[in-house]
């Protein structure tokens, strides 16, 4: 029996337990979701001050302004902290275990959460250089995650 039909006969759970969470494009967020689609990094850059929000929100969390651009971000990270995640996780992302969330900086200024791949968890360290990759996921959502660079060093 896999892993998802012992907790459903153990828990009483149902399939309905075991999907994921989708994200919910808003309006001032989609360049987003459609940039990761295509395989590109979008961060939405106030037009007024400079400053670049990750999450994408409505406004400037700097300067209030609602005017701003979509830019290509360079796709690379240094990670700033990192879980491993091995176990009392929801239902939904059991069968990924064991999988690491991490904090990585960009250095377009945003701190992004994110989940590192292509990894062995013993191998990562704090302040390790990173590079983004993207996931579709099953529902045709595509995340961007990030793995160690292939240059290996920090990104500074």
């Amino acid at each position: 029996m896999n892993t998802r039909e012992t907790l459903k006969q153990r828990l009483g759970l149902t399939d309905a337990d075991f999907i994921k969470p989708v994200p919910q494009p808003m309006p001032w967020s989609q360049a987003f979701w459609d940039g990761a689609r295509e395989g590109r990094l979008l961060l939405k850059t106030c037009a007024d001050c400079g400053h670049v929000d990750h999450p994408p929100y409505l406004f400037c969390t700097e300067c209030g302004s609602e005017r701003s651009d979509w830019r290509q971000a360079q796709g690379i990270a240094t990670l700033a902290a990192f879980a491993v995640n091995t176990y009392g996780v929801p239902a939904a992302f059991v069968e990924d275990l064991p999988f690491v969330l991490a904090m990585v900086d960009l250095p377009e200024g945003p701190r992004m959460i994110s989940n590192i791949v292509d990894s062995e968890p013993n191998e990562l360290r704090n302040g390790m250089a990173l590079e983004v990759v993207f996931h579709t996921r099953d529902d045709g959502i595509v995340l961007p995650k990030w793995r160690p660079s292939k240059q290996r060093g920090s990104h500074g």
